[in-house]
């Protein structure tokens, strides 16, 4: 139970942001990966609408979802309990109300909110969806494969259902049944540059770089494309590129990471190693030092510097950081990400 033990505040985040907009109702003119000014132009457009049609369960619906993603969530709240006082029997406040609970990491209310709109006759798969990770993030990791799977007996081709499964597959280890199921994922949805992501970890796994290496070009291909935040293929192709000696292949692509995402750590650490292959440039500490700043907890990062201190003679600070190394591998922090490193 690797994640059950070491990983759940990964797979936390992960999921979360996952489920940005579970309700299968985004705002029709809302883009994939809106920025925050783009949310808050379409927030304002929606109260609009609402100003003048107050009845308008559609528009208050997309009103709480832009507000889920701007993280304004006693906002999104009150929109909820507007639509719970207009319709009192309706399950789609409750369903809402699950929504901002799980985004929130309260998977206790989001448990307890997604079983009452079962209870009151809503069966769609986002319930499930919600129902199940809460579950799974409480620990009840058989309950959520079997209502995952339970979802994708009733509708095979439910992208997000087959994602969320080879996802806690792979954090379980089981890597053939989770590369299996990340290729059902990309089946139905060619572009899912995430499911190209990990089938490309679980290639490098199983020693086969070549396969790996498009997995992260095909992600990386998508992410853009299509102008979204999405650092890690990068950050991997990178790592892959320096470990087969190809380091200043290696530098362009964690570079170009890094501009796609400045808050993702991995690269940093990835660049910074890359670096450090043609001598302890200041490039290196520079890196190592973002990476620590953006993950405190960065364990191989200390462990980075500290090589890089030894090779610039600096002694002391070399000791300094190998000694941070040793404290956070005996006492781990997790990542305020949720990342793994």
């Amino acid at each position: 139970m690797r994640c059950l033990r070491t990983g759940v505040w990964i797979c936390t985040a992960l999921l979360a942001a996952d489920l940005v907009c579970a309700g299968g109702q985004s705002p029709d003119n809302v883009q994939a990966n809106p920025g925050r000014g783009e949310l808050e132009s379409i927030r304002a457009s929606l109260e609009q609408k609402l100003l003048r049609d107050q009845a308008n369960k559609r528009a208050r619906i997309q009103l709480v979802e832009v507000l889920i993603r701007l993280a304004r969530w006693a906002d999104a709240q009150q929109q909820v309990q507007i639509m719970s006082r207009q319709s009192p029997q309706d399950a789609e406040p409750v369903f809402l109300s699950a929504l901002i609970a799980f985004r929130r990491g309260d998977p206790h209310r989001a448990s307890d909110l997604a079983s009452r709109c079962i209870l009151l006759g809503d069966v769609r798969p986002e319930v499930y969806k919600i129902l199940a990770l809460s579950e799974y993030l409480l620990g009840q990791t058989e309950q959520f494969e079997n209502r995952v799977r339970a979802i994708l007996q009733r509708n095979p081709s439910d992208a997000e259902a087959q994602f969320f499964l080879a996802r806690y597959l792979y954090e379980m280890g089981r890597f053939a049944e989770a590369l299996s199921a990340f290729q059902k994922v990309l089946q139905i949805e060619p572009e899912h540059y995430k499911a190209h992501y990990y089938a490309g970890l679980i290639y490098a796994s199983a020693g086969d770089k070549q396969r790996a290496r498009e997995e992260y070009l095909a992600s990386i291909k998508i992410v853009e494309g299509r102008k979204i935040r999405y650092a890690w293929p990068f950050a991997d192709l990178g790592r892959e590129l320096n470990d087969a000696g190809e380091s200043d292949r290696a530098i362009t692509w964690l570079t170009r990471g890094i501009q796609n995402d400045p808050s993702c750590p991995k690269t940093y650490y990835e660049y910074a190693r890359a670096r450090l292959e043609k001598g302890a440039g200041s490039q290196v500490k520079e890196a190592l030092a973002e990476a620590i700043r953006l993950d405190a907890g960065y364990a191989n990062a200390y462990y980075l510097l500290a090589r890089y201190y030894r090779k610039s003679g600096e002694t002391q600070l070399a000791d300094e950081a190998l000694v941070k190394f040793r404290e956070l591998k005996a006492h781990p922090i997790p990542s305020p990400y949720g990342l793994r490193r």
